[in-house]
């Protein structure tokens, strides 16, 4: 790109490094804790530093469908039970009609990214065996979100800096889930998938490892699935901004014989929630969608990592692309995921040492640790696999217009089924698992000092930082890039320059033969 352009065009224009996408989502994190704590304090309520949470907005957002869809057909809500209330029947069930701003603005995001760069990912192309496995991979990653009272953004980048024991537990068990969906889809020939991003630049201009994606004359428009895809997330977000701002009494019902309101509505939260959040939603949504960031492939270069560098050649028969071999090796996607940590945990502990504003994720079952953590983590970890993709990296990849993310998202929603079919039964469920309901490790150190938990969660800031600074450090060896170009350029430059000085240095880098691609 020519130098004189200026700096926002230039880097408009090309996707970011995982390092400035966790920058971004963190800095989108504390946009939304803004937003959540300007709400409370307007309504005078107490206020509590919770970061972004999307499966229980997701839930309701569904359920905006569910009940625009049986009103326009004049067909019985499976949700209902009991006898009408002034004609109106009193709702069961998990969810109410609602929407979720950082959803929607996550959405436009990656749309708006898509605007920057001048190319949708409509044109990415993937098989039908990868439709059916993204589908069935959406279908077990909502439904463990039910389990585990959230999903990997919930956990992974809320949980586990805010030292919530439950989400420690259910990342275990993602990790756990993680892996055999990466070695079982990767022996059926699905690794040469395994991508955190596309662009037609670096896909359809390389070697066959690189190039599964690439059209060859078809596109993912091609497909009709990727039309009743679209159609469908066109009305998921259009009933619930519709509900959420021109009409949210069209979709109240009554909930156990009361009116229950449109979550999260501009008259139920206000003009300034909505707007905050909203923000907070595009901007973390452009983050993402400028690097491909993600929680799945963190986890799975967390794991494999080293065994990439040590076997680089069994992971290149396997068909792992190059550049997905040499972004685990890096860590980059455990740059990304802790530099949002730092971000994010930052501000949590400025705001609780100077305005005694305490951290969320506690108060509810939702929040402890049950049986349900380990089952549903196991089902995260396996889900995001077959997705190409965990929740929030979906939502900025229907804004992308990528065909996979439309037939999983699909699943997103028949998944939600067991759970709201069976509420009563999943509630007695968790119930009756519970394991720990301590929800801090640092109430568990300092169960009667609210000082002492301060400093704990501080330290643990300390740990993330010098952690950060050593991830890049041993990703900069692994992949004989520099650390400069880990934090600053994104992934096909980074693997452009290793590829070059490979060949520059006989085709091996720290002991990788860097250039040898993946089979097709």
């Amino acid at each position: 790109m020519n130098e004189d352009t200026s700096f926002l065009k230039r880097y408009s224009r090309v996707q970011w490094s995982f390092f400035w996408a966790g920058i971004t989502f963190g800095v989108a994190q504390v946009i939304y804790m803004i937003g959540l704590w300007v709400e409370k304090a307007q309504a005078g309520k107490t206020a509590t530093l919770t970061p972004i949470t999307v499966t229980t907005d997701l839930g309701k957002m569904f359920r905006s469908m569910e009940v625009t869809f049986y009103r326009i057909f004049d067909l019985p809500d499976f949700q209902l039970y009991g006898k009408a209330i002034d004609g109106v029947a009193a709702a069961g069930g998990a969810f109410i009609p609602g929407i979720g701003w950082p959803i929607v603005g996550m959405i436009l995001g990656g749309w708006l990214v898509t605007r920057m760069e001048k190319e949708s990912r409509a044109w990415v192309y993937y098989p039908p065996k990868v439709l059916l496995i993204s589908f069935i991979g959406g279908m077990l990653f909502s439904y463990g979100t039910r389990l585990a009272g959230g999903c990997t953004l919930n956990h992974l980048m809320g949980g586990i800096p805010l030292m919530n024991i439950h989400s420690f537990v259910t990342v275990f068990f993602m990790a756990i889930g993680g892996a055999v969906g990466f070695y079982v889809l990767g022996r059926a020939g699905m690794a040469s998938y395994f991508k955190h991003q596309e662009t037609r630049s670096y896909v359809c201009g390389n070697d066959a490892g690189e190039a599964a994606t690439c059209p060859q004359g078809k596109s993912g428009t091609s497909n009709p699935l990727y039309w009743v895809g679209f159609i469908f997330a066109v009305l998921f977000v259009g009933i619930a901004v519709y509900g959420g701002i021109y009409n949210p009494e069209s979709l109240q019902h009554l909930k156990n014989g009361e009116l229950a309101a449109f979550g999260k509505s501009v008259a139920d939260k206000g003009w300034y929630f909505v707007i905050l959040t909203l923000i907070a939603g595009i901007i973390g949504g452009i983050g993402l969608a400028k690097s491909g960031m993600g929680t799945e492939c963190a986890l799975v270069s967390w794991e494999a990592g080293g065994m990439m560098k040590k076997h680089d050649s069994f992971y290149a028969k396997m068909g792992v692309p190059r550049i997905t071999r040499t972004l685990m090796r890096s860590y980059l996607p455990m740059i990304g995921l802790m530099a949002h940590w730092v971000v994010m945990l930052g501000f949590v502990v400025f705001a609780w040492i100077l305005f005694d504003v305490a951290p969320g994720f506690s108060g509810a079952l939702k929040f402890q640790t049950t049986a349900g953590n380990l089952i549903g983590g196991v089902l995260l970890g396996l889900g995001a696999v077959m997705l190409i993709g965990c929740e929030i990296r979906s939502y900025m990849r229907i804004g992308m217009g990528y065909l996979n993310t439309l037939v999983g998202f699909m699943g997103f929603a028949v998944g939600y089924l067991p759970f709201t079919l069976n509420y009563a039964a999943h509630k007695e469920f968790l119930s009756a698992s519970l394991m720990i309901e301590t929800y801090k490790w640092y109430d568990y150190i300092f169960p009667n000092s609210i000082a002492g938990q301060k400093a704990v969660l501080a330290l643990w800031w300390v740990v993330l930082l010098f952690g950060l600074i050593y991830m890049i450090k041993v990703g900069a060896r692994n992949t004989g890039a520099s650390t400069s170009s880990l934090v600053h350029r994104n992934t096909e430059d980074v693997q452009n320059e290793i590829d070059e000085k490979g060949r520059q240095e006989g085709g091996n880098i720290g002991g990788v033969n860097v250039p040898e691609p993946a089979s097709a």
